[in-house]
């Protein structure tokens, strides 16, 4: 995965309570990580709201994380975040976390995110007017 790929991104420092006793950023802190960069895309670009009635429910089904190199207390990570394909009620969002100053890779990776309806207790087909936001930001064809 390259940056060039990716049409929007967050920025955001290290924490001190994100780093270990080794002194880098902990390899469970990266899917915050990732779920950061995924809620705020859903916020930004589709207005998602997340309050006690959310217009979309969405459940992670699978999540995969590579690291690249360490990240460290006071740096400042850039996290993109695209959606890759779409079916009728799951689609792939992939990540890309890197440094902003050098531009060093820090991780990538990928979920399988699935629209849920919890109080039927099933996953649901995503709304048309998700989909369309979707396909017409990121240019894919389904």
């Amino acid at each position: 995965m390259k940056k060039e790929d990716f049409r929007f991104f967050i920025e955001f420092p290290v924490r001190f309570s994100d780093v270990d006793s080794l002194g880098h950023v902990n390899n469970a802190v990266y899917l915050s990580y990732f779920e950061e960069a995924r809620v705020h895309y859903f916020r930004n670009l589709i207005k998602l709201q997340f309050d006690n009635k959310p217009s979309l429910s969405i459940i992670v089904l699978e999540i995969k994380c590579a690291y690249r190199s360490p990240a460290y207390f006071g740096e400042t990570l850039r996290a993109y975040s695209k959606v890759s394909w779409m079916r009728s009620k799951s689609t792939e969002m992939q990540y890309l976390i890197t440094d902003v100053e050098t531009g060093r890779k820090v991780a990538d990776g990928s979920s399988i995110l699935v629209a849920y309806d919890y109080q039927a207790g099933q996953s649901i087909t995503i709304p048309d007017d998700i989909r369309k936001a979707i396909i017409d930001f990121e240019g894919i064809n389904i």
